[in-house]
């Protein structure tokens, strides 16, 4: 939001601020917003445009009005460090090739920081809601300028109040008028004009239903020029749910489903007492009061309970008139009062609404809520809000039956789930203006913004989700608007707030986007978790005020890979998520990851050198999370090839360089059957190398591929054996049988005499 809010020129001397106030106007004493959030839903359009913005206004968008919320701030969240970083297309990562979509109070368009080195504009769109005579396609109002308008200097538009020029700034600047580069200076812009002014120049409005066109417009340019694109929304409101059910937040939720980032300031809010909270005890009454300042216009009061609690409300003005819920438009005087019911999905809202065509009574104001029924969690909350245009602000005042909390202060639509939204925190509080007045704040370097806004949300969750430099921001002024005591030059001023901060997220979402064109919402919340710095002294993260942390562009982690290899090598292949990389002339590769992020890196377990020789790791697949240095180290492995004549051999096969590789062969090879008494046996003798040299034994040292042989011996010894063996047995044999022939015929020969 703009943290120009006049109110607060009494409590921050050191800049004068701007600060647009939230009115809300419902056209009916009760409506039904989830089933309309249904029809919305339903209205979208990933290829085009695509939705009736008459029913938008019509049925659910209320007239709710929405506020407004470098030198340091850049180096200190570390981002300069990433733009001498080149991406895989070889450029600098400075946001080139992504677009950062402004809704703001516009754009000085002819600012020296919205042109790139070559002098073509960083703008390729703006549209002007605040000018009729050329709309852009799906709307019916506004002007809408190309690029060629740009840079012609025809487009009728103009930035009167410098925010969203110093919000741009801040983001995208090119630096080219000094020294104060914005976050993502390579980034393009897509500009929305939104609102208008209002007590004087120093507060600004805009509708919810004008945001919501802005927002549908940034993305079809985006998808008509095919860009990625992260849009700043440095605004908001606090009427509400503060639990992601307003209409604007469902809008965002759905472009972000599509593809946009969204990144919103988490408002000014949490030291102006616009938020109490109470305990719900049936047949209770309490009274809960609030001061409106004079120059007060409208002023709204805004009452959540969950669904089916019943209450009965009561407003009392300062002059003791009363009237009671519920009622719509009812005017007193120059005085109108609505009290109407809200239905949404899960809660209900009683919303009190004053306005005046002069000023609204000043002095203290009082609601007397009677709880008839309970059947949720027994809290109440209730936010305020105002168009004051005094050095005062609306308050709520202590009373019994609740607390005032700077809890629950995230503005609207920081609130929604799909938003990145972004606290604020000091990191400067001197500056010379250009007069070479030393200005100074009252706020500590390093300490949190006492006003940004807390969480959590209603719903329970953390809010802000991370914090950026809120104080004191060096941007871009528009260069045709009178000098203020917080210039630093013509081109140069000073602004603080959650404002100044969420385009410093903005643009780390840009580089962030051109490092990973396909990061989802989901890929980018993680990203800037995980590279956010936290101060143990903070206790447990996250915290409903600092978030994750301090953001810090150090959002990328390194993997340094190092080939250690026996011998050098034309290319080395691997591949890093499936995806093959061959490095060639060295064996050293370096790259980068977006932090929150894993990755797998593959080598080859084997590289063959030809036939005999290969190079061999131990660990071929790593999972990278963080910085990494790998040596990827292989072991030169040779083949051993064992030969034997006669079969049986073992031991051929890869061995390390240096390892003993042993080997066998069949110590003897006998003849089979009677071939033993013709054939010698086969002693294992020896064994040689590939050069004939005889080894020691069955072993060798494996310093480079080698082929060994069996030698074996003839032994005739088993053939000489045999035959011995066989004459031996024969003459046996032999002698055998003469025996037994001689005895037989000795017994013939007596029977034949006596015969």
């Amino acid at each position: 939001m703009l943290s120009e809010f006049m109110h607060r020129i009494s409590r921050r001397s050191y800049v004068i601020m701007i600060m647009v106030i939230v009115v809300l106007v419902f056209t009916s004493q009760t409506h039904v917003i989830s089933e309309e959030v249904h029809k919305i839903e339903n209205s979208f359009s990933k290829d085009k445009v695509n939705y009736d913005i008459e029913f938008l206004r019509e049925n659910y968008i209320s007239r709710r009005l929405y506020k407004l919320l470098l030198d340091v701030s850049v180096p200190e969240i570390h981002v300069d460090n990433l733009w001498s970083v080149k991406d895989n297309l070889g450029r600098s990562i400075d946001g080139s090739g992504i677009a950062v979509g402004i809704i703001d109070t516009g754009i000085d368009y002819t600012h020296p920081d919205f042109y790139f080195k070559n002098g073509s504009t960083k703008i390729l769109a703006i549209w002007d809601q605040t000018v009729n005579g050329k709309p852009p396609k799906n709307f019916n109002y506004g002007y809408e300028c190309t690029k060629d308008d740009i840079e012609s200097r025809t487009c009728p538009t103009n930035d009167i109040v410098g925010h969203g020029t110093h919000v741009a700034s801040i983001a995208a600047g090119s630096g080219r008028a000094g020294p104060y580069r914005g976050v993502a200076p390579g980034a393009s812009l897509i500009i929305v004009k939104s609102g208008g002014p209002a007590c004087n120049g120093t507060s600004w409005y805009m509708s919810e239903a004008e945001i919501i066109d802005g927002l549908m417009y940034i993305a079809e340019k985006a998808r008509e020029l095919g860009v990625r694109t992260v849009v700043n929304l440095s605004l908001g409101t606090d009427l509400g749910g503060h639990d992601g059910s307003s209409p604007l937040e469902y809008v965002i939720e759905k472009l972000v489903d599509e593809g946009i980032i969204v990144v919103v300031a988490a408002g000014n809010s949490a030291e102006d007492d616009i938020h109490a909270i109470g305990y719900i005890e049936e047949g209770k009454k309490i009274e809960v009061k609030w001061f409106i300042p004079p120059e007060t216009s409208s002023f709204g009061f805004s009452l959540w309970l969950d669904r089916g609690d019943i209450v009965k409300l009561t407003l009392k003005t300062p002059s003791g008139i009363s009237v009671k819920s519920p009622t719509r438009n009812l005017i007193l005087d120059n005085l109108t009062i609505s009290i109407t019911e809200n239905i949404y999905r899960d809660s209900v809202e009683w919303l009190i609404e004053l306005y005046s065509n002069s000023s609204l009574e000043s002095g203290v104001w009082s609601l007397e809520i009677e709880f008839l029924k309970n059947v949720g969690e027994k809290i109440w909350h209730a936010w305020i809000d105002s168009d004051t245009c005094s050095y005062l602000s609306e308050r709520i005042l202590p009373g019994e039956g609740y607390i005032i909390t700077n809890n629950y202060t995230v503005s609207i639509p920081a609130t929604s789930p799909k938003t990145i939204s972004v606290g604020g925190y000091v990191t400067k509080n001197t500056w010379v203006n250009y007069k070479g007045e030393v200005l100074n704040t009252r706020y500590n370097i390093d300490e949190l913004l006492e006003f940004s806004g807390r969480g959590p949300t209603r719903d329970g969750r953390v809010k802000p989700d991370i914090t950026a430099p809120g104080s004191v921001i060096v941007a871009a002024k528009p260069t045709s608007e009178p000098s203020s005591i917080s210039d630093i030059n013509r081109y140069y001023t000073v602004k603080h707030g959650t404002s100044m901060a969420s385009p410093h997220v903005a643009g780390l979402v840009a580089l962030i986007l051109q490092i990973n064109p396909h990061a989802t919402y989901e890929n980018v919340i993680s990203i800037l978790k995980t590279s956010a710095r936290w101060n143990e002294d903070w206790g447990q993260r996250p915290r409903n005020d600092w978030g994750w942390g301090k953001v810090d562009g150090r959002i990328i982690y390194w993997l340094n890979i190092s080939f250690n290899i026996p011998s050098a090598l034309d290319e080395i292949e691997f591949s890093i998520d499936n995806e093959t990389i061959t490095i060639s002339g060295n064996k050293n590769y370096s790259t980068f990851f977006l932090k929150g992020t894993s990755h797998q890196l593959r080598v080859r377990d084997v590289i063959e050198i030809g036939e005999y020789v290969r190079y061999v790791t131990e660990k071929p697949f790593y999972e990278i999370v963080n910085d990494s240095n790998i040596e990827v180290r292989y072991f030169a492995e040779y083949y051993l090839k064992v030969l034997s004549e006669l079969g049986g051999e073992v031991g051929s096969g890869w061995y390390r360089h240096g390892e003993i590789a042993k080997f066998t062969a069949r110590e003897y090879v006998f003849p089979i059957g009677l071939e033993v008494l013709f054939k010698p046996i086969y002693r294992l003798s020896h064994w040689i190398d590939e050069e004939g040299r005889i080894l020691k034994g069955n072993w060798i040292t494996m310093d480079s591929p080698h082929t060994v042989k069996a030698i074996y011996i003839e032994d005739y010894g088993l053939v000489y054996t045999g035959w011995v063996i066989l004459l031996t047995s024969l003459l046996i044999s032999i002698s055998i049988l003469y025996r037994l022939f001689k005895t037989s015929y000795k017994s013939v020969q007596i029977k034949f005499t006596e015969t």
